[in-house]
């Protein structure tokens, strides 16, 4: 392909996403396309036989570029911790950094020809697998909560897929704020422990109710052998006339 024609193919491509992101597959024309790109139907029939085939294009680009991602962060010498946060963190910046490739593929999967579809379908199974392999790794490492692999999987790629439905690029959160929160969410959990003393740690805490039993039970101890040592009184005798 010579440099001309790839330079010409790109900027098609530039351009489709563009209009697909903002107005949506089925309200872009091909005639939208080609005027915005200054070329004539003909001319674009020699790049893609279809708006189809364009859509297709797109879509093979992001599922191939995601999960290459993916694999070289799972196939590096790092912890199951790290490539957790990595993965987290990459997943952040594909969506934030291309929100209208995001949009278009979340979006935009009904459009895309049958055999595309079982493509993505299938991709996005492997990836999903992968995820989950890690976090079983995890899990036995005890790098991961002891939860199903699978729901966390789901939560995981839920949390970091979602951004394209509310985030707006120029917003007062940025994407490193995204990734920065999330990341934490990931690390340290979602909810804090309800009665945490001033030092943080629950253990601390469970320390602390264990010693107030063990004075309740001493005090219980004191209490009975007291009653022990008195002597017997009837019922009748305590009541009074």
């Amino acid at each position: 392909m010579s440099r001309t024609r790839s330079l010409m193919e790109e900027e098609i491509i530039r351009v489709a996403i563009q209009c697909f992101s903002e107005r949506g597959y089925q309200n872009t024309t091909l005639d939208d396309i080609v005027s915005q790109v200054n070329i004539s139907r003909v001319t674009f029939y020699t790049y893609f036989k279809s708006k189809e085939a364009l859509l297709k294009t797109i879509f093979e680009r992001v599922n191939t570029t995601y999960q290459q991602g993916l694999e070289e962060i799972f196939a590096q010498p790092l912890s199951c911790r790290e490539k957790l946060r990595q993965a987290a963190l990459f997943q952040i910046m594909s969506v934030t950094n291309k929100l209208p490739l995001a949009r278009i593929f979340f979006r935009e999967e009904a459009n895309v020809p049958s055999d595309t579809a079982a493509l993505v379908v299938a991709t996005q199974r492997r990836r999903d697998r992968l995820l989950e392999q890690e976090i079983e790794k995890g899990i036995r490492s005890g790098e991961v909560i002891n939860e199903h692999p699978r729901l966390l999987t789901q939560a995981f790629v839920g949390m970091c897929s979602w951004l394209y439905r509310w985030y707006q690029p120029g917003e007062p959160v940025s994407p490193e704020d995204i990734a920065r929160v999330f990341t934490r969410v990931l690390e340290a959990g979602l909810f804090t422990a309800k009665n945490q003393t001033d030092n943080g740690t629950v253990a601390h805490s469970l320390r602390q109710v264990e010693h107030s039993l063990q004075e309740v039970q001493q005090e219980f101890k004191k209490v009975a052998q007291q009653l022990r040592g008195r002597p017997h009184r009837s019922s009748v005798s305590n009541r009074r006339l």
